[in-house]
């Protein structure tokens, strides 16, 4: 091969090179968009959740959706609180969370975006949906969401705060909006949270709460394995479990299918938190139970 040729090629190849390089360095150092989060009661049945994203994209056409679940029982602040966070744990600093599970829409209660110690932002009702993630993450700012300019354009509905502000506010902060150019700041005792409910020990017995039930049928309680109450509970021994005036029996185990097909078990589930169980069966059938129900555990 001539040498004019082949310095012609290793003069293009260093060139490729060099251009993937920079490529490269820029794709690292650019600032990646925030994931926007989407958590409501809204069901998939009705329009509701379209309507949310669409206002989000109308302001923020290249905003990163991603839908954690939008079936929260209606209403319920309590369950939201527990899924909500449960929800949350696994995502990046810099995320940014659409919560709305809002009975009071539309009344005195006031939209806020906070920003938690571990540096991500949930933009929802302040009516105590954001109590177990302040408990977890630290609280570091809070805004009331008092700046119109930032809703979206039109009035803002009184019935649909996810579609007409929070979605919008979600937006702007992704699009580089300053936090705090978006409403005015808040004080920590200044939001709404919800009673603290600990399991408690009273003459050898362990009372819990019910946090949620999955799909499963599995029973979510209140009491985490590295609580004080935990050691109460051996593996292997059998549990009495009183739910009003019924008792049942079920040992704590590892595993689903340390048991027959049909019985009741207690585990500690993958976030830590006790539950009970029944193996390929309903817990919360055989039980009747729901969220908020107190439950007496006997060792």
């Amino acid at each position: 091969m001539p040498t004019s040729r082949l310095h012609g090629h290793l003069g293009f190849a260093v060139l490729i090179v060099l251009m993937l390089g920079v490529f490269m360095s820029t794709s690292r150092s650019a600032p990646s968009h925030p994931v926007i989060a989407l958590f409501t009661d809204y069901g998939w049945e009705d329009p509701y959740v379209a309507q949310l994203k669409g206002s989000i994209l109308t302001i923020d056409p290249n905003a990163r959706l991603i839908d954690l679940t939008h079936t929260v029982t209606p209403f319920n602040i309590t369950e939201g609180a527990y899924l909500l966070d449960q929800s949350a744990q696994e995502f990046p600093a810099g995320t940014i969370f659409v919560a709305v599970v809002d009975p009071q829409v539309g009344t005195d209660r006031d939209p806020v975006l906070i920003q938690t110690g571990k540096d991500k932002f949930y933009v929802g009702p302040d009516n105590g949906l954001f109590t177990n993630i302040i408990d977890r993450e630290g609280f570091s700012k809070a805004w009331k969401l008092d700046k119109p300019a930032f809703f979206r354009s039109g009035t803002a509905s009184h019935t649909f705060h996810g579609r007409d502000i929070f979605g919008p506010v979600a937006a702007y902060l992704a699009s580089g909006t300053a936090p705090e150019k978006l409403g005015t700041p808040l004080t920590a005792k200044s939001l709404t949270l919800l009673p603290v409910k600990d399991p408690s020990l009273a003459g050898g017995v362990i009372s819990v709460q019910v946090m949620h039930i999955d799909r499963y049928g599995n029973v979510i309680l209140n009491l985490h394995s590295d609580g004080d109450l935990a050691p109460k509970l051996k593996e292997g021994n059998l549990v009495k479990i009183s739910v009003g005036k019924e008792n049942y029996s079920a040992p704590l185990v590892k595993t689903y299918d340390d048991v027959a097909k049909g019985r009741l078990i207690l585990l500690y589930s993958s976030s830590g938190l006790l539950e009970i169980a029944m193996n390929q069966g309903s817990a919360a059938k055989e039980l009747h139970v729901q969220p908020g129900t107190v439950i007496f555990l006997k060792p």
